[in-house]
């Protein structure tokens, strides 16, 4: 997203509070912002990229420039394609790559660990909750989130355990914009 200015409105939704909370931040001198013609506050977005870390809210990667490592692990090269083409849309926001199998995940992950891992349950060499359980048992993988993909029926014992070792997941056939969104919420990155 390349956005100068932002209103009172759009940064109340990205602190998480009412509109007027942002003009007292405004008439208080916290939060630096001009006003329009009509008398509309603006805020430019290098002072409310400093407003937000002076203050310790957190900063959505829209606005930081920084874009969040996606790492999607599939077997079937077709739907792993589709992925990153869905997150592709947003390339503003995240920096897609894709592996096929869950040996090559796990060495990845140890050179450059992703902000989100998107993962096949079933895979041949390694399955998805083994490699899920590695990540979760390396503390310095720890802000790693992950969503698991199935389009297998799973007996509640194996749900529970698919469950238990990732952030979220999510059925085959799969809605992207379910995707996107669930990512975006784990992450942080809504617009």
């Amino acid at each position: 997203m390349n956005k100068n200015t932002f209103t009172t409105f759009e940064i109340s939704k990205i602190c998480g509070v009412y509109p007027t909370t942002v003009i007292n931040w405004i008439n208080q001198k916290k939060l630096a912002a001009f006003s329009t013609p009509g008398g509309h506050n603006r805020v430019k977005a290098e002072d409310l990229l400093a407003f937000l870390k002076e203050y310790n809210f957190p900063v959505p990667a829209y606005l930081s420039g920084a874009r969040k490592k996606v790492l999607i692990v599939d077997d079937d090269e077709i739907f792993a394609r589709m992925l990153s083409k869905a997150f592709g849309t947003r390339k503003d926001l995240y920096e897609v790559s894709v592996l096929h199998d869950g040996y090559q995940a796990l060495l990845a992950i140890g050179k450059t660990p992703p902000d989100l891992l998107v993962i096949d349950v079933v895979m041949p060499v390694m399955d998805g909750p083994t490699v899920c359980r590695q990540i979760k048992a390396d503390p310095g993988n720890k802000g790693i989130k992950i969503i698991a993909v199935t389009g297998e029926r799973l007996d509640p014992a194996a749900d529970k355990a698919v469950r238990r070792s990732c952030d979220s997941l999510l059925r085959k056939p799969l809605d992207v914009d379910q995707l996107l969104e669930r990512a975006s919420e784990l992450l942080g990155t809504a617009a």
